[in-house]
């Protein structure tokens, strides 16, 4: 769902969350079921009206992206979709791909509170980024999800 929306140049935004793993786009709904399965719908009509007239493509960058994982410990109640857009917001054009992999509930983070696991690359149409740029788009992203959410960086 999210490459489409990326595709098509559309943002993608949580409407609302359902019960479990599930929520309410602004273009469809998706869930996660039993057994690793889910499924999602698109509404393409209005996909496609909110879509622009002209989708622009950005060359493909030669320069590697530098990936991380990153784990914060927030409340039961912080949508992941809200931390991706913090993190997107502060990371500012370096942060090529931001997705969650992992959501993790039990004892090690303790009651009402949820880890959940971001995959990062960073990447920079002009330049090889060093160890030291992503340290510091990595400390931007930390910083803004730390002071929105009250997010802990768990690894």
């Amino acid at each position: 769902m999210e490459a489409v929306h990326r595709a098509l140049g559309v943002d993608l935004a949580v409407v609302e969350r359902g019960t479990g793993r599930s929520a309410r786009t602004n273009h469809g709904e998706l869930a996660e079921l039993p057994g690793g399965w889910g499924f999602f719908e698109l509404d393409l009509d209005a996909l496609f009206a909110d879509a622009p007239e002209t989708i622009v493509y950005e060359d493909v960058i030669t320069f590697p992206p530098v990936k991380q994982d990153l784990a914060f410990v927030v409340d039961e109640s912080v949508a992941a979709g809200d931390l991706i857009a913090a993190a997107r917001e502060a990371a500012g054009p370096e942060l090529r791909e931001l997705r969650v992999f992992d959501v993790y509930r039990g004892e090690q983070i303790g009651p009402g509170k949820k880890s959940i696991a971001l995959a990062a690359a960073f990447q920079s149409p002009e330049r090889t980024l060093s160890d030291e740029d992503a340290i510091e788009i990595r400390g931007r992203i930390v910083t803004a999800l730390a002071e929105r959410f009250g997010a802990e960086l768990r690894a």
